[in-house]
């Protein structure tokens, strides 16, 4: 037994010098960097998604970090992470390329979305458990509409949906969904700003998804998913 345990001692590497280093935690400048590059990036995003920043037009680092009286270097940061998700494309001393979201985008997208929330309400359908919740939300949403809040509507739908995805637990899934929904935020929710009648019929679908989850219905459930998001590709279609 000594000898076993002497071998099994030698066969241990030893402990390499940065393991007796003392933690260091970041640098003021660190989690200055940090926090300039998410100001940055929250503020591209909210003038991609509003409008203010439309396809085709051409984003300076320099005009950015000056209206955020911040540096060029989280700005650049910021608008890699766009470029990653698909919303711009950098030109190197020139700026950042706003790309116009296409028909092919949007069709794509819906089609990603398909995948993903049919096997998502699938899984809710298994329990029920976020049936109550949905229904509350649908009543919400109705009330919101009723108010004339139609951005607020907007985010509500987009919970509605995430809710969903984000109940199977999966976090690669829950990542894909939330690159696939930012492309139609860009456009808007479809054409509700033009036709007031779709709003109430967002609502009126997304009553039949939650009740499909509350009654246990994978069938029914996953058909109205399905025709939900037919709807919404042809509002963003007509939207572009």
């Amino acid at each position: 037994m000594e000898v076993a345990s002497k071998a099994t001692a030698s066969a241990v590497d030893p402990p390499t010098a940065s393991e007796y280093l003392p933690y260091m935690p970041p640098t003021r400048s660190d989690i200055d960097t940090v926090t300039a590059a998410e100001r940055a990036y929250s503020y591209i995003r909210q003038r991609l998604f509003d409008g203010t920043y439309e396809g085709g037009a051409m984003l300076s680092e320099g005009e950015i970090a000056a209206a955020l009286k911040i540096s060029r270097t989280p700005v650049h940061e910021a608008l890699l992470r766009c470029e990653f998700e698909g919303h711009v494309r950098m030109y190197p001393k020139r700026g950042a390329l706003v790309l116009p979201v296409s028909a092919k985008e949007i069709q794509d997208v819906l089609v990603t979305r398909r995948l993903i929330e049919t096997y998502a309400i699938e899984k809710a359908c298994e329990t029920g458990f976020l049936g109550p919740g949905l229904l509350a939300l649908v009543e919400k949403q109705a009330e919101l509409i009723a108010a004339g809040k139609d951005d607020v509507f907007s985010d509500s739908d987009s919970e509605f949906h995430h809710r969903i995805v984000t109940a199977t637990g999966n976090t690669l899934l829950t990542k894909a969904y939330g690159l696939a929904r930012d492309v139609p935020l860009r456009v808007g929710n479809g054409d509700i700003g033009n036709d007031p009648d779709r709003a109430a019929h967002i609502i009126e679908e997304h009553a039949v998804i939650a009740q499909a989850v509350v009654d246990r219905d994978p069938i029914a459930a996953r058909a109205a998913v399905e025709l939900h998001l037919d709807h919404a590709l042809q509002s963003l279609l007509r939207a572009i």
